[in-house]
């Protein structure tokens, strides 16, 4: 039986969204990435503004989302199709 591989930098017919937040999931800043966007460039884009800012990134964006540091501070950069300005609860019930 094989893997499912999510497929985060495909090409996609709805919004995504590059959110830079701090660990306690403060938004610090937001991009809105229109449908067919190129995500992939998108968050390499972001992740190089951060390194020259002296972010350093903690290991590989392969899945969609990194943690950067500097001087001993953490934040996550992460690609997402949740607007992370939508305050709805995010957990499925089958009651509601």
């Amino acid at each position: 039986m094989g893997r499912y591989r999510h497929q985060i930098y495909a090409q996609s017919g709805t919004a995504r969204f590059c959110v830079l937040f701090g660990l306690q999931w403060q938004v610090i800043e937001c991009s809105k990435l229109e449908a067919g966007a190129d995500l992939k460039g998108a968050m390499t884009a972001a992740i190089g503004r951060l390194a020259s800012e002296r972010w350093q990134m903690e290991g590989g964006a392969q899945f969609g989302f990194v943690f950067m540091r500097r001087a001993g501070e953490r934040r996550l950069l992460i690609l997402t199709e949740r607007d992370p300005q939508d305050m709805r609860p995010q957990a499925f019930s089958p009651f509601a």
